[in-house]
């Protein structure tokens, strides 16, 4: 069935859209609790009444920035198999791309909800684990080691929301597409030695830092 958008669904976005942009930079400048609804309509250029048009309160808004990123993150990474039966996991998977690229899009947002919610990671990882769980079956090659299912998804999951957090930590330093790269070269090149560094045993994390 072709669902055709009304033009006033168009600007209604467009409304919500300008007033998020503006809440997300408020909360980046001062922080969420700091933020007012009069800030954010001054900063959008819109009155009291139309904020109140599309949110009932700043809640309840920013509550809606939350739903509406994890849901955009969500279709990025579910929609790309939509079509299809199986996938090779030692290629780049169809959903990696999308998934960066839309945080990419949206790394503000992502931002501000990290100062807001310290479990964004977790937040992550039980999103992507419920896909996993429910739409998809891992098959893994032959083993001499028993790998219990479960844990093999905490693993997966852990590591791809890891590099997530790790790379909006360090403000999004690579592009969505290295990120992409580096993310499948990671989940299919595994370490082979651990080497120690001359001088480096019996000193602690924090006096390592310190000299470097």
């Amino acid at each position: 069935m072709l669902i055709i958008e009304h033009p006033q669904d168009r600007r209604a976005r467009r409304t919500q859209d300008a007033i998020i942009a503006a809440a997300v930079s408020l909360i980046l400048e001062k922080g969420a609790e700091a933020v007012t609804i009069r800030d954010i309509t001054e900063r959008a250029d819109y009155n009291r009444g139309t904020f109140y048009l599309h949110f009932p309160g700043k809640p309840e808004l920013l509550q809606f920035i939350l739903d509406d990123f994890m849901q955009g993150v969500g279709q990025a990474y579910a929609s790309p198999y939509a079509k299809l039966k199986e996938v090779d996991m030692t290629a780049l998977l169809p959903s990696t791309m999308p998934v960066f690229e839309y945080i990419e899009a949206h790394q503000d947002i992502f931002r501000a909800l990290m100062t807001m919610h310290g479990d964004m990671g977790t937040r992550l990882c039980n999103m992507f684990r419920t896909y996993l769980t429910e739409d998809f079956v891992l098959v893994t090659e032959d083993s001499d080691y028993t790998i219990n299912y479960d844990i093999m998804l905490s693993y997966l999951v852990s590591a791809t929301v890891g590099v997530i957090m790790h790379w909006a930590e360090i403000g999004f330093k690579y592009s969505s597409h290295y990120m992409g790269e580096q993310l499948t070269a990671l989940i299919n090149i595994k370490p082979t030695r651990l080497l120690i560094e001359p001088g480096q045993k019996g000193r602690t994390i924090h006096e390592r830092m310190l000299q470097d």
